[in-house]
């Protein structure tokens, strides 16, 4: 054998000398790696479901029967349906005619009630039927509907205003075209708002879009719904804050909804020169008396803008027309009847 030949063969040996080892040590990084990677993937996958599920009982609450009517108040009605404007969603809801000093039925002033998440156009906790009966019997004509996925409406995700601002512009629509909603009377020729909670923010939205909304009453109205959300996923879903950018992701991924984009602070200065009646309770710890505050600040900034806040004492979320009913009646009818003005209806009398 050559010298050539045997120093080839040392290093040969050399080489299958310190494979062993070192291809030991690269699997074992390997696995290191693939390990990490693995637990890394679980976690994912983990964070993902969990978000998916705090997103789908965001979105989706099971919806409160209608139990009663505005029959149960002696009070006429017809049962109504419309779409909401762009997705066309049919809503579901009530046209209740005013009742004038005469007792003569009149459509000729409308107020759109809308109430508030997971309950409907009969709420008794809220009561919301109760207080359609009274614009009702101070001759407002009422258009109070279930939005979307609520009462008797369709399934549909509850964005906290974001889709259901459509329901109320379906509504807006169905009173100024199309055939009369009370047909032995004549479609309304002005109309007004009243919301509450989701209800008012939805109305707020929507208003600022729709200058056919001639005065709006907004009560228990969160300045923006992101800063809640953030606060309530952890406290109602008992999990960490770190799951809800999560969540929130998840609900725009999975049914399109931009919880960023609902904030009412930044529409109502819209509204102006329309009257705008802000109400909240000096006990609501879900939208606080500061909501209240930056609505109206920014409310009065648009140009003409006429607004009136009341801060209800020891009122908490959407209870202040139950926590003083009189002084409510009083305000929120007084501010319609100066803000639509008197019914013009034939026969209506001064």
């Amino acid at each position: 054998m050559t010298q050539t030949n045997r120093r080839a063969d040392a290093w040969t040996d050399l080489d299958k000398q310190g494979a062993g080892p070192r291809a030991q040590k690269i699997s074992g990084g390997q696995l290191l790696i693939a390990a990490l990677l693995g637990v890394s993937a679980l976690v994912s996958l983990a964070y993902a479901g969990v978000s998916i599920d705090i997103a789908a009982t965001l979105a989706y609450e099971k919806p409160k029967q209608v139990l009663t009517t505005p029959a149960s108040l002696g009070l006429d009605y017809r049962d109504v349906s419309f779409p909401a404007r762009e997705d066309h969603v049919l809503i579901r809801g009530w046209f209740i005619p005013g009742v004038l000093s005469t007792g003569k039925l009149t459509a000729d002033r409308a107020v759109i009630v809308v109430h508030g998440r997971a309950k409907n156009r009969a709420d008794p906790q809220d009561g919301i039927l109760e207080l359609s009966g009274t614009f009702a019997r101070r001759g407002f004509a009422v258009l109070a509907f279930d939005m979307r996925g609520m009462g008797e409406s369709p399934p549909a995700p509850d964005s906290l205003g974001f889709f259901e601002q459509r329901d109320v512009l379906g509504a807006v629509d169905f009173l100024r075209s199309g055939p009369p909603p009370y047909p032995p009377l004549s479609r309304p020729r002005i109309v007004g708002g009243w919301g509450v909670s989701m209800g008012a923010t939805s109305l707020i939205l929507a208003a600022a879009r729709e200058p056919a909304v001639r005065a709006v009453v907004a009560d228990s109205t969160p300045a923006d719904v992101l800063p809640l959300l953030e606060r309530e996923i952890p406290r109602q879903g008992h999990v960490p804050p770190a799951f809800t950018p999560g969540a929130l992701l998840m609900a725009h991924l999975l049914y399109g909804i931009d919880y960023a984009a609902v904030r009412p602070v930044d529409a109502v200065g819209r509204l102006a020169p329309r009257p705008l009646f802000l109400i909240d309770g000096t006990a609501d710890t879900y939208t606080g008396r500061s909501s209240l505050a930056l609505l109206t600040t920014s409310a009065r900034r648009g140009s003409g803008a006429e607004v009136t806040s009341w801060l209800v004492p020891k009122a908490t979320h959407a209870q202040d027309f139950r926590t003083a009913p009189v002084e409510y009646v009083r305000r929120v009818m007084g501010f319609f009847e100066t803000a639509l003005g008197p019914d013009l209806s034939p026969g209506a009398g001064p």
